[in-house]
């Protein structure tokens, strides 16, 4: 546990000192309580004909303390859930969390959203929710999304919008994170010019958009071969 950790520092840009690995509880606790739930729309968005396929693989980038990946594993029995997470604390969560609700089609993997830990091709859907405006490079991000997924596979995208609906919650992580090393004053929700540019760095074959007051989402899809 001591070397992924010691790993946790990187290209992403979120140092070992993280509020996502000292203070973990924090952000599982926001995570859980203060973020929408959108499992219902991550479902409906992925698989639109109501169910995905037995043994179809999703994969959940930024899983956090693992919410989507167990809810949409909850939702669908013969789902394959995979949360990948850089935070050692965070993937502990999740793991128990899941074992106490009894979900046992899912796992938590230990790697790095700019560089997964997955083949090629290798996934019918991503879900990659709050997780780009945390990186430096959410670009590479989007390459890395679009390259495990499948031909004709779908990836589901959500980020905040700019707002005080935003603001609020980092300007509460930045102050429980005071003292830890963490650089949270970089962050910023993408502004709408940002946002597009950003979406536009994948060839989708696909890409649908929506949002509200304060979130948007997209949801792209990969060229079928």
């Amino acid at each position: 546990m001591a070397t992924e950790i010691e790993r946790f520092a990187g290209d992403a840009g979120i140092p070992r000192a993280s509020l996502f690995e000292r203070r973990d509880w924090l952000y599982a606790f926001m995570r859980e309580h203060c973020f929408r739930d959108d499992t219902e729309r991550i479902a409906a968005a992925l698989w639109p004909d109501g169910a995905p396929t037995a043994g179809s693989r999703m994969v959940d980038v930024g899983c956090g303390p693992g919410t989507y990946t167990r809810g949409l594993a909850s939702l669908h029995p013969g789902l394959e859930a995979i949360g990948i997470d850089r935070s050692p604390r965070q993937l502990r969560r999740a793991r128990e969390r899941a074992h106490r609700d009894g979900v046992t089609n899912c796992r938590f993997d230990f790697g790095d959203a700019l560089a997964l830990p997955l083949a090629s091709c290798s996934a019918d859907a991503v879900v990659a929710a709050r997780l780009l405006m945390v990186l430096r490079d959410p670009a590479r991000a989007l390459a890395e999304i679009h390259r495990v997924l499948r031909p004709g596979g779908r990836c589901f995208i959500a980020e905040p919008r700019p707002g005080i609906w935003t603001e609020l919650p980092l300007a509460a992580m930045r102050i429980m994170a005071a003292g830890s090393g963490s650089d949270l004053d970089r962050l910023r929700a993408h502004d709408d010019a940002g946002w597009e540019a950003l979406l536009a760095t994948q060839p989708w074959s696909r890409l649908e958009r929506t949002d509200d007051r304060r979130y948007r989402y997209a949801v792209g899809e990969r060229a079928a071969a």
